[in-house]
């Protein structure tokens, strides 16, 4: 007959099991679903420069009613591409006025910025910071200043230079220092390790090709 004792630590270790296996399936489906949000955002990238490529610059975009539900299969169009080759960041931006263009989902155009192909003005990205597979500005930290940010848009391909790195109060609104009788990219992201303070990142346009 098996004792109180015995018994109390056989179900301690079979509790000890099913946590631990409950978290390798919690793990493996974190990282597997990344895998697959990143492959699917590859194509997607793909797509957007293949069809700039051979519309020859004369790009349409159609805003669609999208529903949420359907997030896990990126049911919208990317309208640019943002590449940082130094953190190996390269990501598809939507349409301002999808209901996509957000941080919860992904690198969002802030209202009120300018794209890229306005002189002197400021094209102004967000993302979050951390570890979800959402957090698509997690290694901006590991940026240096002179490091190239390039933006793909409409035929173009816009090459920034990092210029300015500051911290600012996560407090609803970001003051962007700048200088503005030059084109620019600002990255603003949380600080790591910080409740209360954003990063702001500003780059100057150095050049502009086709692709």
């Amino acid at each position: 007959m098996v004792s109180v004792k015995r018994k109390s630590k056989l179900i301690i270790e079979i509790i000890g099991l099913l946590v631990l296996a409950s978290g390798i399936f919690i793990l493996i489906y974190h990282y597997s679903k990344i895998e697959k949000f990143d492959k699917e955002s590859d194509i997607k990238i793909e797509e957007f420069l293949n069809k700039e490529i051979s519309l020859k610059n004369e790009v349409s975009i159609e805003n669609a009613t999208i529903k949420e539900e359907k997030i896990d299969k990126q049911d919208y169009s990317y309208i640019a591409v943002l590449e940082i080759p130094s953190i190996d960041l390269k990501r598809g931006l939507v349409d301002p006025s999808s209901p996509y263009n957000n941080v919860n989902y992904n690198i969002q155009i802030i209202d009120n910025s300018t794209m890229p192909n306005v002189t002197n003005g400021n094209f102004v990205l967000a993302s979050h910071n951390g570890a979800s597979y959402i957090s698509f500005f997690k290694n901006l930290n590991r940026m240096n200043i002179n490091d190239k940010i390039y933006v793909y848009y409409q035929g173009y391909k816009y090459e920034y230079s990092l210029t300015e790195i500051y911290d600012t109060p996560k407090d609803g609104k970001v003051e962007i220092i700048r200088d503005y009788d030059k084109t620019t990219i600002t990255l603003i992201t949380c600080k790591k390790n910080s409740k209360d303070t954003q990063v702001v990142y500003i780059g100057y346009l150095t050049n502009t090709t086709t692709y």
